[in-house]
């Protein structure tokens, strides 16, 4: 019987760690989603209060000062080496309003499935969307794009990108969006 490589351990031990923090960024979610009553199309500022387990680099209302963008970190899942499930969260918007939140998990593994979006973001129904953007490398890239829909909420769309390299390292990167991003950056 073969031994397991380094990168096999790493993946699965990521994978592992990411489905042990089920709907750890439902609360980004909740923030950023318009509820589906809503006479408005986009959330403000003052929302991202509502979202947990962040560490802010600075509060909201100093957004503007950062060229209204709010950075924080945090950890997804519970691996002891620190930098497997290192996360940064950005958030970006105008002078009052969200546009959109880039979350980067260093060393996570590839696309999430349907499954992991769910277990991510929390409950919800998740189609996958094709767009010209989406890739499968096999070897060394993805990007795969989700429309996301929380009870009670308007749907938002998650762009999934995931690399990894021979070494095992690499991570994935969740972007969402109100609407269906028109480019692929």
């Amino acid at each position: 019987m073969k031994k397991p490589s380094i990168v096999t351990f790493i993946f699965f031990s990521a994978l592992y760690s990411a489905q042990a923090s089920a709907a750890q960024f439902e609360s980004i979610i909740k923030a950023f989603a318009t509820p589906a009553k809503a006479d408005y199309n986009v959330m403000m500022w003052e929302d991202t209060q509502k979202i947990k387990g962040i560490k802010w680099s600075w509060p909201y209302y100093e957004s503007g000062a950062h060229d209204h963008t709010m950075i924080g970190k945090t950890k997804v899942g519970k691996d002891k080496n620190p930098n497997i499930g290192d996360t940064e969260v950005r958030i970006e918007g105008s002078r009052m309003n969200l546009n959109s939140i880039f979350i980067d998990i260093n060393m996570e593994g590839e696309n999430p499935s349907k499954k992991q979006i769910n277990d991510l973001f929390g409950a919800g129904k998740v189609t996958k969307v094709p767009t010209p953007c989406d890739e499968d490398e096999f070897y060394s890239y993805s990007v795969a794009t989700y429309k996301f829909q929380k009870s009670g909420y308007n749907p938002v769309y998650i762009r999934s990108s995931a690399s990894w390299g021979a070494s095992g390292a690499g991570g994935t990167g969740h972007e969402i969006y109100y609407d269906l991003p028109e480019s692929c950056n």
